[in-house]
């Protein structure tokens, strides 16, 4: 008899930034009203590190090698739909830029975002503190370290 694997107690959503540009990737979400934008929600295993899940879903997934993830962590607490703790982690280039065209490899549809254009298109973007959590980073505002996203 086989279980249904239980429910993660954290995902992480990684963001794939270009920080010489001051934008990330965001794709169209699958649920939602059009427009709606969003990162990937990904499973943390039992006794993975938050970083190293983001990693792996990056390098499995899309392929993506040689990346960073930056000291500044966005927490999402388990609170109403979100049934678990979720951290918005900033994955950069480990050099000046990525070797390859990553918007591609986040499928169909996805774009590079500064929060600019979010505002100025009036989109939804999942989660709903992303924007503010990526001026604060490119504006150097937020400490390193987990920052609550509440």
């Amino acid at each position: 008899m086989t279980y249904p694997d239980p429910a993660p107690a954290a995902r992480v959503r990684p963001v794939v930034i270009d920080p010489v540009a001051r934008r990330f990737l965001l794709r169209p979400a699958g649920c939602g009203p059009v427009g709606f934008w969003s990162v990937p929600a990904v499973p943390v295993r039992a006794g993975e590190p938050y970083r190293r899940a983001a990693a792996r879903y990056l390098r499995r997934q899309f392929g993506l090698t040689g990346s960073r993830i930056a000291p500044v962590v966005g927490v999402l607490p388990a609170v109403g739909e979100r049934g678990c703790v979720e951290y918005v982690v900033l994955a950069r280039p480990a050099t000046g830029a990525w070797q390859r065209e990553v918007r591609t490899v986040l499928g169909t549809g996805a774009r590079w975002w500064s929060t600019a254009e979010l505002r100025d298109a009036g989109v939804w973007v999942e989660p709903d503190t992303l924007p503010l959590l990526m001026d604060g980073y490119w504006e150097g505002w937020l400490p390193d370290g987990e920052i609550s996203l509440e």
